[in-house]
């Protein structure tokens, strides 16, 4: 069975044990899809911080909105400048 996410791994050679817990489609800087988050940790119109089983990840851009969220995905609207992932 196709899987997107394994595909771009294994594609763009990542380390998967980094990336097996969470994943993160940013479609031209405008909207973000996030599975395997476990929870928010801030949220404003600049930054999203929400944590993933080995650290948090933080977003930042602007007029950032939370469109969709359930358990363990979410989907992001705006302009997203940057995501940075910290242990």
């Amino acid at each position: 069975m196709f899987n997107f996410f394994d595909e771009i791994k294994k594609r763009t050679y990542v380390n998967e044990e980094f990336f097996s817990d969470f994943n993160i489609v940013n479609m031209s800087g405008r909207l973000a899809y996030i599975e395997g988050h476990m929870g928010l940790t801030i949220l404003s119109p600049q930054t999203i911080v929400f944590k993933v089983k080995k650290g948090r990840v933080v977003i930042e851009g602007e007029n950032i909105i939370l469109a969709e969220l359930t358990e363990n995905t979410m989907l992001l609207q705006g302009k997203i400048n940057k995501m940075e992932f910290f242990q």
